[in-house]
């Protein structure tokens, strides 16, 4: 077992690498645009990136401090932090919150579909733009859904506030990191990533379930990744080349 604070230095260094490393010729994030064929390889490394520098490292982190029953109870460093936000928000059971994920896709499929597009963040890297990929933008959602929400909503608050003994600085430091590393898609995707990132983590602390959050992430993500250019109707024929 190691110290958390070592623990921390490790994800914040697992971090870095995975926002800066290609200065150095490490797994360089994909381009904004690419030739199809290439497409589909930029988007593999992309899924690869997260599984690796979120998802694994996460779980090897918990496992190396004997925490990893925090994936499913909830961890007691953490509880003051919720115990405000069930004080400011109350303590819904999870279908409200399937409820209001699901609603809040349909929202905004509704507004796309008449053209009140909202422009929040640069999401050329990472948009499906063929029918063929459409299938990486279910798995990238997906894989973000879990992989960030084990690093960003339960690793890093948790190891913050291990460090500080405070919680909510925990999820405060947490949901920084969350906008820096989306920092590619622009200012208004940080501040867009920086609230969703405060959502997420009340969804987390009112439910006191980290699949919650989890859930609704993935909701998030299926609709910027996969319903939005659906009905944009810009989507390249699957049997393009470019």
């Amino acid at each position: 077992m190691i110290p958390a604070g070592v623990a921390l230095a490790v994800a914040l260094a697992s971090l870095a690498l995975l926002l800066h490393g290609a200065r150095f010729g490490y797994w360089p994030r994909p381009p904004a645009a690419a030739p199809g064929a290439v497409r589909h390889r930029w988007f593999a490394r992309l899924a690869l990136r997260a599984l690796v520098h979120f998802g694994s490292v996460a779980v090897l982190l918990l496992a190396v401090l004997g925490r990893l029953d925090a994936v499913t109870r909830f961890p007691p460093e953490l509880l003051p932090a919720r115990a405000l936000a069930v004080a400011w928000i109350g303590q819904p059971g999870w279908p409200p919150l399937a409820a209001g994920a699901l609603g809040g896709v349909v929202i905004a499929a509704l507004l796309e579909r008449r053209g009140r597009r909202v422009k929040i963040g640069d999401l050329r890297a990472v948009m499906p733009t063929r029918h063929a990929e459409l299938g990486w933008g279910v798995l990238l959602a997906l894989v973000a859904g879990v992989t960030e929400e084990l690093f960003f909503r339960l690793l890093l608050p948790l190891l913050i506030a291990s460090v500080s003994g405070s919680a909510l600085l925990g999820f405060a430091g947490a949901t920084a990191a969350f906008g820096y590393a989306h920092r590619y898609q622009g200012w208004r995707g940080v501040v867009a990533t920086v609230i969703a990132g405060v959502v997420l983590a009340l969804v987390y602390l009112v439910s006191g379930r980290l699949w919650a959050a989890m859930l609704v992430h993935a909701a998030i993500d299926l609709n910027g990744l996969v319903l939005q250019p659906i009905l944009r109707r810009r989507l390249a024929s699957s049997s393009l080349r470019a």
